[in-house]
């Protein structure tokens, strides 16, 4: 998404919220992901709302008129304002003056959301090169009744992988399932005793409710059914639709296939309809997690630390700190592994975090 600016010369320059800086007197057309009104300590209401383009988000603030305007603004719309920046805390915020909502026309859902760095075509190739390695009978068919959607596999290109958590991104759903092929290829590779094409199927469908779970237009939100019934029982219904199109396929692979769909969380504290009961169930839920993992600690370890800092700030999710490596020797007073209150860290997966965050992607 992005803001315009008018300098001198009366031609506009684009500027992204990324660029933002203080003290700025700025119009710009931001998608708004979410909206609070709020009570200043002197009673005066006021809105808050979380702005967001493809770069970033940055808090816009309504002092004059936010109740009116609280009453008039949908929860998720795209809106023109105009304002000033400021730093707040040591945050970058926008004091709107004046803000009018766009019509639909005029909104472009790849402007408003941040979407996969890389090339989404050599992306989609790899894709599905690693479906083409599937060689027995029915599973083949299967895969080409699943890649002749054309539907289905576009909202499969498109989808987020999450809300917040891992891969909260347009492409994110499919960056995610190429990392976990890749990898359960590997672990395939070490591990003779597995089925191979079994897990790289399970690979594929793990999350394929997703494109259903969610919605993209100008905030990546839960949709109604993604709320109500969740990816994981939406993913078996979708492999069941595409199981009634192939000829006699057994049905213990069918079986096999939904347990993958449905246990890949690990635990039903986190999600999980049973626990995984395979080896191909297993290793897809240690996959699931690591790569999860990692794209949340990718983003979290990217994130600019004040001071020089060799550590980023205390992670309550994952009850520790951690460490960036940068600016010299460790201080051997600092622990990465104690809380500040000296508790020790307990081991988390990502789906113990999403469980103790309610309402967030997962």
């Amino acid at each position: 998404m992005e803001t315009t600016q008018t300098p001198p010369d009366g031609k506009k320059e684009r500027i992204f919220i990324a660029d933002l800086q203080p003290h700025q007197d700025i119009v710009g057309t931001f998608a708004v992901a979410a909206k609070e009104l709020r009570t200043a300590k002197n009673g005066t209401p006021f809105l808050t709302l979380t702005l967001q383009d493809k770069t970033g988000r940055v808090i816009g603030r309504i002092w004059n008129g936010a109740e009116e305007a609280a009453s008039r603004l949908p929860s998720k719309c795209v809106v023109e304002v105009q304002g000033r920046t400021e730093t707040f805390r040591d945050e970058l915020q926008i004091n709107i003056q004046k803000l009018e909502t766009v019509p639909p026309d005029r909104i472009d859902p790849e402007d408003f959301l941040p979407a996969y760095p890389g090339d989404a075509a050599a992306l989609w190739q790899r894709f599905v090169a690693k479906l083409a390695t599937v060689q027995r009978k029915p599973l083949k068919e299967l895969v080409r009744h699943f890649l002749a959607d054309g539907a289905l596999m576009d909202a499969f290109r498109k989808a987020p992988a999450a809300k917040n958590f891992h891969h909260a991104y347009l492409g994110g759903l499919l960056e995610h399932t190429v990392s976990i092929m890749e990898l359960v290829t590997l672990l395939a590779g070490r591990y003779p005793t597995l089925d191979r094409e079994l897990l790289l199927l399970g690979a594929f469908l793990h999350d394929i409710g997703k494109v259903e779970e969610f919605r993209w237009d100008v905030a990546i939100d839960y949709s109604d059914v993604g709320r109500l019934v969740g990816h994981m029982v939406l993913g078996v219904e979708i492999l069941e639709k595409k199981l009634l199109l192939c000829k006699d396929f057994p049905q213990e692979t069918a079986v096999l296939l939904k347990h993958l769909i449905l246990s890949h969380h690990g635990q039903a504290a986190y999600g999980a309809v049973q626990p995984p009961m395979t080896r191909e169930a297993f290793v897809l839920h240690l996959a699931d997690d690591l790569d999860a993992k990692m794209n949340n600690l990718d983003r979290l370890l990217e994130q600019p630390a004040g001071d020089d800092s060799r550590w980023t700030p205390y992670q309550p999710p994952y009850e520790r700190y951690f460490y960036k490596g940068r600016g010299g020797e460790v201080d051997p007073s600092t622990s990465a592994s104690e809380a500040p209150d000296g508790r020790r860290c307990r081991q988390l997966n990502l789906f113990s975090m999403v469980a103790e965050k309610k309402g967030e992607g997962r």
